[in-house]
């Protein structure tokens, strides 16, 4: 795993909860719920207040952890590819088995890497190739019945559907087409392939068919072909982007540097605040009844871990110092994001997954505590210093 999922450190507190107190009083300490007052605030602000030579270096090893993070990411769906390889070569449970294992690694490395990816695609006109590459690659909820049989459907899916020719290409033209749950590429829908639309896919379901006239319309062997394209598409997405990131690529990673250092700093902050709401929050559902991210891999939790904890490293690595929160938000607020991601992280741990098997009131704090990590780090969400923190003033006057 690469170091871009490591667990921060908590830094040391007030015994009294200071989350707490945030999620009590975050409502009166915002400006603006918008993602847009982020700009407006005080320490949003991208003026002089923010080290230039301090953001200059910052934002360049945040682009080369991208970069290890990507690494790390195809080097995971290259061994996924491979295992899904050896599965339609030889469909044993063990090569089943691996497959899926191959698949939780790759995906939870693309979570990982989300947190650089949406800095990369900020700028206005890169924005929707950014969506839409995510889309490709990450779509969910994944309708069972739009890719294979179902109960009471043996005629389900593309793989009955022999109108649709089995290609990348046509697969790409079927994703989403009238519904967002449509997913025809990416993870979600290489996660109904491997765990079958009930969970109980086994591996004989990709055994190769033969005889009749058109042995390839056999709905075993278009399982076995769309399993093969899907991952073929996953990998040929990663590995598009992963030529556009390095500093020579002349593409993402010159449109990132472009910018002055501050700037860089306050694109990488706007950008993970619209993570905070727009993927992080979503994965949290509010009810049993709320899609999950991987209803059938049991991945939700893990994947969204994952995602958090590379926020986490780049705003609070490990060794205390020379992240984010250094430069953007004064020390009451880094501390208060600290023990939010501690807290938050923990609470995720002990809750089940898929997630809606967890407790209705702890997925609510959850979401409340992001909303918390989301004033903090958009520096909204202003902390008073704690007593031991501040400077001692003398009362004293001189007498002349």
């Amino acid at each position: 795993m690469s170091n871009a999922v490591r667990h921060g450190v908590l830094l040391p507190l007030a015994a009294t909860s200071l989350v707490g107190f945030l999620l009590f009083s975050a409502g009166c300490e915002r400006q603006s719920e918008s993602t847009a007052a982020v700009a407006e605030s005080p320490t949003a602000s991208a003026g002089t207040a923010v080290n230039s030579a301090a953001a200059e270096t910052l934002s360049n090893a945040f682009w080369q952890a991208g970069q290890t993070q990507l690494i790390d990411s195809k080097a995971a769906v290259d061994a996924l590819s491979r295992a899904v390889t050896t599965l339609l070569e030889s469909p044993t449970e063990d090569h089943l088995e691996a497959a899926k294992l191959a698949w939780l690694d790759a995906h939870r490395e693309l979570s990982a890497s989300q947190p650089y990816i949406q800095v990369a695609f900020a700028p206005a006109d890169l924005h929707q190739q950014g969506e839409d590459l995510l889309l490709a690659l990450d779509s969910w909820p994944a309708q069972a019945g739009y890719l294979d049989t179902v109960p009471g459907y043996s005629t389900s899916g593309i793989v009955n559907d022999t109108a649709i020719e089995l290609t990348l290409a046509n697969l790409r033209k079927q994703h989403r087409l009238t519904a967002h749950e449509e997913a025809s590429t990416g993870f979600h829908a290489l996660e109904v392939m491997l765990w079958g639309p009930t969970s109980e896919r086994t591996a004989d379901q990709f055994e190769a068919a033969s005889g009749g006239e058109h042995p390839e319309a056999q709905a075993a062997n278009r399982r076995r072909e769309l399993t093969r394209l899907i991952t073929e598409g996953i990998a040929e997405d990663i590995q598009g982007l992963a030529n556009r990131w390095p500093l020579n690529a002349n593409d993402l990673s010159q449109r990132f540097l472009s910018q002055s250092p501050a700037m860089r700093m306050q694109t990488v902050r706007t950008a993970h605040v619209q993570l905070l709401r727009n993927e992080v929050l979503p994965r949290l559902p509010e009810s049993s009844e709320s899609d999950v991210e991987s209803s059938l891999a049991a991945d939700s939790k893990q994947a969204l871990l994952a995602m958090l904890r590379t926020l986490q490293t780049v705003w609070l690595p490990e060794s205390g110092s020379g992240g984010l929160a250094d430069l953007l938000l004064d020390r009451p607020q880094a501390e208060a994001l600290a023990q939010a991601f501690a807290e938050l992280e923990a609470r995720l741990l002990k809750m089940e997954d898929p997630f809606e098997l967890a407790a209705p009131a702890e997925l609510q704090r959850s979401r409340q505590q992001v909303e918390v990590m989301i004033g903090l780090i958009s520096g909204e969400t202003r902390v008073p210093a704690q007593e031991q923190d501040m400077t001692p003033v003398s009362l004293n006057s001189s007498a002349e």
